[in-house]
C-alpha cells in the first residue's frame, strides 16, 4: 500500500522548486489550468502538497466538495472527490510537462502517481478520466 504524507506549512515554499526546479511554476499552473478545464464547478481554493512513499508527489484541492468532471476528449463525465479529480489533473500536468521537457524525473513522478492512483478508492474514475 502506497501512503501519502502531507507537506507541513513551513516546507510548502520549497516543495515544488525542489521537485521541479525551474519548471515548478509551469507544473503548478498546468494543474490549475487542467482543473479549470475539466471541472466547471471549480472556482479556486487552497491546495495541499503531498509526497508518496514510492517517490511520487501530487497537489490536491483541500475540499470536501465533489466535482462534476468532464473530459470531452474521451467522453468521461462523472462526479469525483476533490482529491481524485486533483490526482487526475496532476497526471495530465505531469504528462504535459514530461512531454515538453523530456525530463526522466517527471516521468518517474507520473509513474509513481499512477501507481498510487491504482490503489485509490476512486481508481476506476481516475483512470477513466485520464484515459
Amino acid at each position: 500500500m502506497i501512503t501519502k504524507t502531507i507537506i507541513k506549512d513551513k516546507d510548502r515554499l520549497e516543495f515544488l522548486p525542489r521537485h521541479f526546479g525551474r519548471n515548478h511554476l509551469k507544473f503548478e499552473m498546468l494543474v490549475y489550468a487542467f482543473m479549470d478545464k475539466f471541472c466547471t464547478e471549480y472556482t479556486g481554493g487552497f491546495w495541499q502538497f503531498y509526497t508518496l512513499d514510492n517517490g511520487g508527489l501530487f497537489i490536491a484541492l483541500d475540499s470536501d466538495q465533489s466535482f462534476e468532471v468532464i473530459n470531452e476528449m474521451n467522453y468521461f463525465e462523472d462526479r469525483m472527490s476533490a482529491q481524485s479529480a486533483s490526482i487526475g489533473v496532476n497526471l495530465f500536468a505531469l504528462n504535459a510537462l514530461a512531454s515538453e521537457t523530456q525530463d526522466q524525473r517527471i516521468v518517474d513522478y507520473y509513474d509513481a502517481l499512477r501507481d498510487f492512483s491504482a490503489e485509490h478508492s476512486e481508481a476506476s474514475k481516475i483512470f477513466s478520466f485520464i484515459d
